[in-house]
């Protein structure tokens, strides 16, 4: 039915004004929202998010609008024309749109047991055995634990002859866990999300599971030693490198923000060691996953480093065109509200040859960096990150805990100082904030670095 009124204003638009592209994407989600704080839920809601989302290009440039009614979404194409058309009188540099083959398809959802088929008794209840679980640790005094899915469908339809409609479902989970014994009050966070998986997901992540893993990380933080300040060997594990990843490079091979970038004038050059490679591509279950972006591009893997070399950034159509390159799939919105920005999905530094043991020998002291707690960077790819599981490293062993710890730097240069990359592969999933918000993951194996990343604490 939806498709169907969608094809008929596309018609007529092709017909009735003067556009190089028209696209229209429809969404119809419904959301679940529960908060559950100290043993009360003070947030439990269902939302629903219906609507259609217009693009015109026309006179070399974007005119968007929005509308919930079908009715109205001939107005709408007709808004974003005139939009267009004014924004393009003016404008210098026209925009024009890299070539694409129209896909016609159908993406499925691969989860086994989709959120809405699940009773809101039984998620209540899956929250609140997790909350018991972390209450039997006595040094626990506050849980916050909120849990989020969604279900329903997108479709998108543009003037070229691309026909795509989406399955989407999604669960999410995040929890924070603040402590608090005679040597002090630290707290953990811990978030778990799947595109691919459903109720499933909390078959593997039961309430013992991610009990085990946030206590560990309090624990760590209770119990541990301030570290030195200063610039010391460091061996960081898969969520580390997954935040520098993302935060500090991934940001810098998005094209619209890779022209004000460190970035800018190294593509093709050598900026880390030949053993080093880090991409943005389909995982297994990586929360960025998907078969097409939002408009319609299938979705390749982006060898944003190869050995060593800055080789590919993220793209959609428009950067396309504009650095003369393949587009990618890396146009993504956060709902039909929005126009789709450049984004990226599962951003990884990829597997070396090395054990975890050979990553910690010959250090006679540094530190294991596990986790991060919040994190920040900028353009020139500087970075500070708060750490919430780290070690010290002591004679090539893993020794006390640390606390109150943070590790800042500049990402290009700390990629000249990795000496080695581990063989195994870890992922964090999480969401990425870029004036709009959308599910991500990030990881890698272990690495090493030898200098570059500086540790913060008390003396």
């Amino acid at each position: 039915m939806k498709m169907d009124i969608i094809e008929n204003v596309i018609k007529w638009a092709e017909s009735n004004i003067d556009a190089d592209y028209v696209e229209i994407r429809y969404e119809n989600i419904s959301r679940l929202h529960v908060e559950l704080k100290d043993g009360i839920f003070p947030t439990f809601t269902t939302r629903g998010s219906e609507g259609f989302a217009v693009r015109v290009l026309s006179s070399g440039a974007w005119g968007f609008s929005t509308t919930t009614s079908p009715e109205r979404l001939r107005e709408a194409v007709e808004k974003a024309h005139r939009m267009a058309k004014a924004i393009g009188a003016s404008r210098k540099e026209k925009i024009t749109l890299a070539e694409i083959k129209p896909v016609k398809a159908y993406v499925n959802s691969k989860m086994r047991i989709k959120p809405v088929g699940v009773s809101i008794e039984d998620k209540i209840e899956r929250m609140k055995e997790l909350e018991k679980e972390l209450k039997k640790e006595s040094c626990v005094k506050s849980i916050q634990i909120r849990y989020e899915d969604a279900t329903g469908k997108k479709i998108l339809r543009t003037s070229e002859g691309t026909e795509i409609e989406w399955d989407m479902n999604y669960v999410w989970q995040y929890v924070w866990v603040t402590g608090k014994d005679h040597k002090g009050m630290a707290a953990a966070r811990d978030e778990i999300g799947s595109v691919e998986r459903g109720w499933e997901l909390f078959e593997d992540e039961n309430a013992e599971t991610i009990s085990e893993r946030i206590l560990r990380k309090l624990k760590a933080q209770l119990n541990g030693v301030h570290p030195k300040r200063g610039e010391f060997p460091i061996v960081a594990a898969p969520i580390i490198v997954g935040i520098i990843a993302h935060e500090a490079l991934g940001h810098l091979a998005e094209a619209d923000l890779t022209i004000n970038s460190a970035f800018r004038d190294l593509v093709g050059k050598q900026i880390a060691p030949e053993y080093v490679n880090m991409s943005d591509r389909i995982v297994e279950d990586g929360f960025g996953n998907d078969m097409y972006d939002d408009e319609g591009v299938p979705i390749k893997d982006v060898h944003i480093i190869e050995n060593g070399i800055l080789k590919e950034i993220m793209l959609n159509r428009e950067y396309a065109a504009k650095w003369n390159m393949e587009p990618n799939g890396h146009a993504r919105a956060e709902s039909y509200s929005v126009p789709p920005i450049i984004r990226m999905r599962n951003t990884v530094f990829e597997r070396g040859d090395h054990t975890l043991e050979e990553l910690l020998e010959g250090i006679k002291f540094g530190y294991y960096l596990v986790d991060f707690r919040g994190g920040q960077a900028e353009l020139n790819s500087s970075f500070q990150v708060g750490v919430q599981e780290g070690y010290v490293i002591r004679d090539g062993e893993i020794a006390e805990s640390i606390k109150d710890t943070s590790i800042s730097g500049i990402a290009i240069e700390a990629l000249k100082h990795i000496s080695a990359v581990g063989k195994d592969f870890g992922l964090e999933m999480g969401r990425c904030g870029k004036g709009q918000m959308a599910y991500v993951s990030s990881g890698g194996p272990h690495m090493r670095f030898e200098k570059g990343i500086v540790v913060g604490g008390q003396q």
